[in-house]
């Protein structure tokens, strides 16, 4: 691959990494504001890590499931359960369909700019409790 991917870039340590492992192959890299209690933070080491490799960022915004999403990311830094990182505890952090829905924008990304990849990193802990 050569500068023909888009990448969804939360501005966390999967996703950066990610940006600075594959860089020669990436466009694009679209970051996504929702509401979540760490989004703002997120966003500034996106943008600062696409400054660093060179690699033009899109931020959209995606505040409707903020409004209109139930979970505990999105209710303020109290809402999050302390403690393990459990399953019960997982199961408040979901965003339903957060993903499936920044990969959709991303997918259309790429069709509208002719690219032929859309890459997500995600951690070995996002296993079957998130859909």
């Amino acid at each position: 691959m050569k500068k023909d991917a888009v990448m969804v870039l939360s501005g966390g340590m999967d996703s950066v990494t990610m940006l600075h492992d594959y860089a020669d192959d990436i466009a694009l890299a679209v970051t996504f504001g929702y509401g979540s209690n760490h989004n703002a933070r997120e966003a500034e080491c996106a943008r600062l890590h696409c400054e660093l490799t060179g690699i033009e960022l899109i931020e959209i915004d995606l505040a409707f499931m903020g409004r209109y999403f139930e979970s505990s990311l999105l209710s303020g830094a109290d809402a999050i359960p302390e403690g393990h990182y459990t399953a019960d505890n997982m199961k408040s952090t979901v965003v339903p369909f957060r993903n499936g829905i920044m990969l959709a924008v991303a997918a259309g990304l790429a069709e509208s700019r002719g690219l032929k990849a859309v890459m997500i990193a995600n951690h070995a802990g996002d296993h079957a409790i998130y859909p």
